[in-house]
């Protein structure tokens, strides 16, 4: 009922607003509440509220209206400690300010804009190489970082062409067309050495710390092992399939009488090898006992992992273990009882009274000598990879794919006809249009040339595929303007092919396949039927998965996991494993959306997740077994959305502790499409010694929003931070921060309350079609390759409608994109 009420009443004061002038309205509104700080002379904030007079004056500095209706909204103005507007005249004024802005929208003539010619960035290389000769390894990973603009590093204006760029092209070119028609080169064995990270307790021992720690049991563990602390993961690149030594150097001790246990080889999380390690009367009996083992690999980048199966398995019965060894004590003079010592059949009498001194002497003391008997314990077992040596490749797979020749020879007459035909068909791949008369007779001029000097048919085809390669026509994504002498700044239609690069480009982050290039030669790509059919399909092929990886790994920001370091100290539970876990989990989840045509909202408060077993345990929801992911219910847990997932908490902290105020500007700007401006410069740091001991983290927040210009923009994002306060830096739930509980509770400037993540992300919900509108805007710069500037503001409401008016579908808002007039346009580059 009182639902029912507020709407009713909202609705009223729509209608009254509709009816109500800037000046009868508005005006009176600033002059109670407003005037007395933004005035011409104070012009607090360089805002003076007193020089607009009419409903024009607002329209024309609309960029100013929007901050003042979103400050508003919220409820940060006027500022806390003023007297507060009576809330139905505010909404009034809200109303009147949206009616006009959505009046002058509705108006407005949308406006294409301009695009940069858009080299193609490092991303957008690997798979054009990839999908134009099916080649299988990434050239671009060579080439120099790529600079972003708006968040992403696709924008025309910051990809910039070094000299050093244009020689990693050359010799890329070279490399790419070799192989796809000669196969890999010939390749020497190399070694590549992973060290991980060393990792408190996980070389044994009675640490106590560790122990505390641990998240398992001696009988319920993993066992896998690749959760344990015990495991490496890393990334590793295998520059051609072909078997790889692995060369395991083990560290720790296990006790006698133990079962040997396998030490198994994960590539991509499926086992491809394993092979077992003793125990011995050493009690670090591990050490130095390197093994190696063959596996064949895929050529390319993987997920690598060695881990002990079993590692619990197989030892005396007295520690309790599963499946424990059958194997007999070992007699008291030897192992760990005489201190690895055993007497010698002949030993002189000397030697015997020493031994048995010792034996006493350990007895008395305690084994160690540490004064008491040392407890039974599951650290008494331990394995740890010192590290990891990949060799290799030997015996490579040398031969071209036949998905490479395929793509390439399209006939194998070696005639000037096959020549002429093999060129044409590259170059309109390669170009993405086809080639001109003009392009493709220089390009068998060069194949001519090489002919003459006695190469080979294959040889000669090469040259003319390096030549297409660092064309400026393959390498920058080209959009004609008008003819010479055209007028003014024409706006204009994209043709059909460079609306095909568009839309594979930004879906794919490649270049059109056959299907798509076919309907754009047609001529038919611009019906609006074909064209949302096109983008419908091509989100369900899996090379959908790169709109994932580069436009959501710079939206949600999980690509900074590779290069986040938590401290080793006050995070040991945060290894490559999880990193990478918390990485794929964002990933999946993303792409499940995008599978299912999933709703948008499900970023905000989705109630399950994709988890492995580690994040399973780390999150400590139970029942998930296996290295597997899989699709996990979250209903009655605290996670839910990705708000919760650890990449964003672990990417949003610093690596000591959490940090409301960038886990508050992240939810601002990525959820809540309310970006906040840069600090000021000189604001002083928080006392990182006192946070958890002396005061909280509350505490010292608030203490430095003591500085007055801190406090507005602090007033906005540190009440979100602190709902988000349970997660600690590396995404755990936690009730405490040191000897401090957590206070999760927060209050907004406009007086809303709520406390804890749930009743956050609840808040949030109710503001979706802000988020929805925030998504649309970002996702549009990602798109056109390009900031957005008010003309779009059209454009982006519109596209955000279309996505509430279908239920939020992913699909609606690609589509709602796709059949844009700033997708489906530009504007000439030349004068005005």
């Amino acid at each position: 009922m009182m639902i029912t009420k507020s709407i009713s009443l909202f609705l009223a004061l729509c209608v009254a607003a509709a009816g109500q002038t800037f000046e009868a309205s508005v005006q009176p509104f600033l002059g109670r509440n407003c005037y007395s700080c933004h005035n011409a002379k104070l012009n607090s904030g360089g805002l003076n509220l007193e020089a607009y007079t009419s409903t024009q004056g607002v329209l024309k500095d609309r960029d100013q209206w929007e901050t003042v209706l979103r400050k508003l909204q919220s409820g940060e103005m006027p500022p806390k400690g003023l007297p507060r507007p009576v809330a139905a005249e505010t909404r009034v004024v809200e109303a009147w300010i949206t009616r006009e802005f959505n009046r002058a929208d509705a108006a407005a003539k949308p406006v294409p804009g301009r695009v940069t010619a858009r080299r193609l960035n490092r991303a957008e290389y690997n798979n054009t190489v990839r999908d134009l000769l099916g080649v299988d390894f990434r050239p671009a990973d060579d080439f120099p970082q790529d600079d972003s603009g708006y968040g992403f590093d696709n924008i025309g204006d910051a990809l910039s062409l070094s000299p050093v760029l244009m020689e990693k092209y050359l010799a890329a070119a070279e490399k790419v067309v070799n192989t796809a028609i000669f196969g890999i080169e010939k390749l020497k064995p190399t070694v590549v050495r992973h060290q991980p990270p060393y990792r408190e307790g996980t070389d044994g021992g009675n640490n106590s710390r560790f122990l505390s720690s641990l998240k398992y049991t001696i009988t319920d563990y993993d066992v896998t092992g690749l959760t344990l602390g015990s495991s490496v993961h890393t990334l590793h690149t295998f520059p051609a399939e072909g078997d790889y030594e692995f060369r395991i150097s083990p560290e720790g001790n296990r006790p006698r009488p133990s079962e040997p246990f396998p030490v198994a080889v994960w590539i991509d999380g499926k086992q491809v090898g394993a092979l077992h390690f003793e125990s011995t009367t050493n009690p670090t009996a591990l050490e130095g006992m390197d093994q190696t083992i063959m596996v064949h690999a895929p050529a390319g980048e993987h997920w690598v992992a060695v881990s002990a199966l079993r590692l619990y398995e197989g030892l005396p019965a007295k520690y309790g273990g599963l499946n424990p060894t059958k194997q007999p004590e070992p007699p008291p003079n030897a192992g760990r009882g005489g201190g690895g010592f055993q007497l010698p059949e002949d030993a002189t009498p000397e030697q015997k009274a020493a031994f048995e001194a010792r034996l006493k002497a350990r007895a008395a003391a305690g084994a160690g000598g540490r004064g008491a008997a040392k407890p039974l314990a599951i650290t008494d077992v331990s394995f740890r990879v010192n590290f990891l040596e990949i060799g290799g490749p030997f015996n490579p797979v040398t031969k071209p794919s036949a998905e490479s020749l395929k793509k390439i020879f399209v006939c194998r007459e070696q005639t000037a006809a096959c020549e002429r035909r093999i060129v044409t068909e590259m170059a309109r791949r390669a170009y993405r249009r086809p080639a001109t008369q003009q392009e493709v007779t220089k390009l068998l001029g060069l194949v001519a040339a090489d002919r003459r000097r006695g190469a080979s048919f294959e040889q000669s085809i090469a040259v003319a595929l390096e030549a297409m390669l660092v064309s400026p026509n393959f390498l920058f994504r080209m959009e004609s303007d008008p003819k010479p002498g055209s007028k003014g700044n024409p706006e204009h239609a994209l043709s059909d092919l460079e609306l095909a690069s568009r839309l594979s480009y930004f879906l794919w982050s490649s270049t059109p396949d056959e299907e798509l290039l076919r309907a754009a030669e047609q001529k038919i790509l611009h019906n609006p039927q074909i064209l949302s059919a096109q983008a419908r399909r091509m989100l369900k092929d899996q090379k959908a998965n790169a709109l994932v990886e580069n436009f959501g790994g710079q939206w949600l920001q999980f690509r900074a996991l590779e290069s986040v370091k938590p401290d080793p100290v006050a995070f040991m539970a945060f290894d490559d494993y999880l990193r990478l876990s918390m990485r794929q989990e964002t990933t999946l989840f993303f792409r499940n959306l995008l599978q299912t045509d999933g709703s948008v909202l499900d970023f905000l408060n989705g109630k399950y997740s994709f988890l492995n077993e580690e994040l399973a345990r780390y999150y400590g929801i139970p029942g998930v077994k296996g290295p597997e992911f899989r699709k996990v219910d979250l209903t009655g847990t605290n996670r839910g959305g990705v708000l919760t997932q650890g990449s964003v908490l672990t990417t949003s902290s610093y690596a000591t502790r959490t940090s409301v105020v960038i886990r508050g500007k992240w939810v601002l700007e990525n959820l809540m499409n309310a970006p906040v401006p840069p600090p000021p410069a000189n604001v002083p740091p928080l006392d990182e010694t006192s946070v958890g001991t002396s005061m909280s983290l509350r505490q010292q927040m608030e203490k430095h929003r003591t500085n007055a210009i801190c406090a507005s923009c602090h007033a906005r994002m540190d009440p979100l931070g602190f709902g988000l306060e349970n997660f600690d830096a590396i995404g755990r739930w936690r009730t405490e921060d040191g000897k401090f509980p957590i206070d999760a509770s927060g209050i907004l400037p406009n007086g809303r309350t709520f406390k804890g993540p749930e009743e956050l992300k609840a808040i949030l919900m109710e503001n979706k079609d802000a988020f929805a509108q925030g998504l649309s805007e970002k996702m549009l710069i990602y798109a056109l390759g390009r900031g957005l500037d008010a003309n779009d503001r059209p454009t982006v409401r519109a596209i955000a409608k279309q996505v509430a008016d279908n239920q939020y579908r992913v699909s609606s808002l690609v589509l709602g994109i796709v059949n844009s007039v700033p997708f489906l346009k530009r504007k000439g580059d030349r004068g005005e």
